[in-house]
């Protein structure tokens, strides 16, 4: 899945953006067992507005703010008497969907609970505690329940926990080796995925990158893909650069099939070893 941290402050997102690309980056590449994760940077310019805050549907999306002293708190309070004058009197309000955490850049100056506006939902002293923040953003996520156990695009579901994939209520099971390919490729549906992507997922998850392996592996997952979407969709090599996944060759469903499988109990396809 992708993680979006939009930062306003231009130290802060550089510090970040040499973090994320380290080798021994605090930012998790994976969360669980099987979910693979990107990390995007989006610099947000000042001042301070309510669309920074907004989420479009699924997004998994964190605004880090760069706090450098007092003044900045203060325009957080005001931010909050302008477009949530609720929240000055401590009212139960229902909060902007994006978490906002604050980056405090010294020990010293770093604000107390009594200084935080009700808006912000969590805060960090020290651009340097990268550990921290990163910590801190997967927590924020999991308690606003973004970090979504399942991943879907359109009719296609994959529930990496359980290892199935699901299409109009048909069930396919798939391998350990198949979940964390089958979450790339549908992140990046109709759009090539570099070899390169694919030969970092397998190094992440402990398996052999090889040639021959990858392609057994992509060829099992293409076969589960085309059986349990009845070749409606498929994975497609694009050669010398990768793989996509995309529409396949298999004729309409009839719309009167679509309207019942709605309602009828999944049918679960035998898992192909």
């Amino acid at each position: 899945m992708k993680i979006t941290l939009r930062v306003m402050g231009e130290e802060l997102i550089n510090y970040l953006a040499k973090e994320i690309a380290a080798h021994d980056s605090a930012f998790p590449r994976r969360i669980g067992n099987t979910q693979l994760v990107s990390w995007q940077l989006e610099r947000l310019l000042p001042p301070f507005r309510i669309e920074h805050l907004d989420l479009k549907q699924n997004q998994a999306a964190v605004v880090l703010l760069e706090m450098n002293d007092a003044t900045d708190i203060e325009m957080l309070w005001e931010f909050g008497r302008l477009q949530y004058p609720s929240l000055a009197f401590g009212a139960d309000t229902e909060l902007p969907a994006a978490p906002l955490i604050l980056v405090s850049d010294e020990q010293a100056g770093a604000p107390t609970a009594f200084d935080i506006p009700k808006l912000v939902d969590d805060w960090v002293c020290g651009k340097n505690a990268m550990n921290d923040v990163a910590r801190r953003v997967v927590t924020e996520l999991r308690r606003h329940n973004k970090l979504l156990d399942e991943l879907g695009l359109g009719l296609l579901t994959l529930n990496p926990e359980s290892r199935r994939l699901i299409y109009l209520g048909d069930v396919i099971q798939l391998s350990p080796a198949e979940v964390p390919l089958a979450e790339l490729f549908i992140s990046h549906m109709g759009s090539v995925v570099p070899i390169e992507e694919v030969l970092l997922m397998f190094n992440l998850a402990g398996r052999a990158a090889t040639g021959s392996n990858i392609r057994v592996t992509i060829f099992q997952l293409r076969f589960k893909i085309e059986l349990v979407s009845r070749y409606q969709l498929t994975i497609a090599s694009a050669y010398g650069e990768g793989y996509a996944l995309r529409p396949g060759k298999g004729p309409p469903r009839p719309k009167e099939y679509l309207e019942a499988r709605q309602t009828m109990p999944p049918y679960r396809v035998r898992a192909v070893a």
